[in-house]
């Protein structure tokens, strides 16, 4: 994919994001945000953080982040990929910070936690995904037959046929 056409989609979702998690809350907003929010050390220990919410906003925190990693890691150079993992947790951190101060929103660490546990799942879906494709072009190599020197070549493959497949397999792997 065009790396322009990558940048527009990201920074379109990223605005999506933002909308739904900083923007006018469609209801009134309630919670256990303690004081500060994120920046309260007690709001990590507090019992309240990890054992209320409901089974759905978790979901909905882990599903939102899962397209952020996504795009992270399709936008990072690949020997750079850790950074995709910051770029997640940046981007959960900095729409945190910003619902502290916003009556209407709360700021909490378990959803620090989840919107970070999506786009780690983003990442890893890409990694996989460049880990498959790389084993499928590994396959391609033509395999070495054991004892092949006692079977002439030529009964078995016209030699024209063959130089085509190993032109190809040594293109990809200089690709």
């Amino acid at each position: 994919m065009d790396r322009r056409a990558l940048l527009l989609i990201a920074a379109a979702y990223a605005a999506a994001v933002l909308w739904v998690t900083i923007g006018p809350a469609p209801g009134s907003t309630s919670g256990n945000q303690l004081d500060g929010g994120i920046l309260n050390p007690a709001a990590w220990t507090a019992p309240v953080t990890w054992t209320t919410g409901r089974l759905s906003e978790i979901v909905f925190n882990v599903a939102m982040f899962i397209p952020v990693g996504v795009l992270a890691a399709l936008l990072i150079p690949r020997r750079r990929w850790p950074l995709a993992f910051l770029a997640g947790l940046g981007f959960s951190v900095l729409i945190e910070l910003v619902q502290v101060p916003v009556l209407d929103r709360i700021s909490d660490p378990r959803d620090l936690v989840m919107n970070t546990a999506g786009a780690v799942l983003g990442v890893v879906v890409v990694l996989a995904a460049r880990f498959v494709h790389r084993a499928g072009r590994v396959a391609v190599v033509p395999v070495i037959v054991p004892f092949a020197e006692l079977v002439d070549p030529a009964e078995l493959v016209d030699p024209a046929d063959v130089e085509p497949v190993l032109a190809a397999a040594s293109a990809q792997r200089a690709a």
